[in-house]
């Protein structure tokens, strides 16, 4: 619970003291939620939310995360990589989220109480994730 507070804190203060100017409100800056979304649309399977979860893909990032929080804020990350800070959204039985520009939509399957599958709509992809335990340290840098 103690690493979810963190990475909330990290990126609130991140998102407060970024290049915006005073005169620009702050709800301009983060794009609205994805079409057919809303913030009263609750999703089919609830699990994912409020979590810390790091993928298992071989190949990506060292320490690579995701954190969709209760607000409809996802965080990513990874511990070599810039953080992202995006909006998520329910549509149907799936959520949807911005990558850079590019919208994304997943199904959310949970095996387990921690484990992650996203299958990415409209390609044959699935990105697994497990569940952080308190406390996680970013691995070595590969040298």
């Amino acid at each position: 619970m103690r690493l979810l507070t963190s990475f909330a804190m990290l990126a609130l203060c991140a998102c407060s003291g970024g290049s915006q100017s005073p005169s620009q409100p702050a709800a301009a800056a983060t794009p609205p939620p994805p079409a057919g979304a809303t913030q009263g649309d609750d999703p089919a399977n609830p699990a994912f939310i409020g979590r810390v979860w790091k993928s298992t893909k071989m190949g990506s990032p060292l320490g690579t995360i995701l954190v969709f929080l209760p607000d409809r804020t996802l965080l990513m990350d990874s511990c070599f990589e810039t953080y992202r800070v995006s909006q998520w959204g329910v549509a149907g039985n799936h959520i949807r989220w911005l990558e850079d520009t590019v919208p994304l939509e997943a199904e959310v399957v949970t095996p387990s109480k921690d484990e992650l599958i996203l299958r990415m709509v409209g390609q044959n992809l699935e990105q697994r994730y497990v569940a952080i335990a308190d406390p996680y340290k970013c691995p070595d840098m590969p040298k």
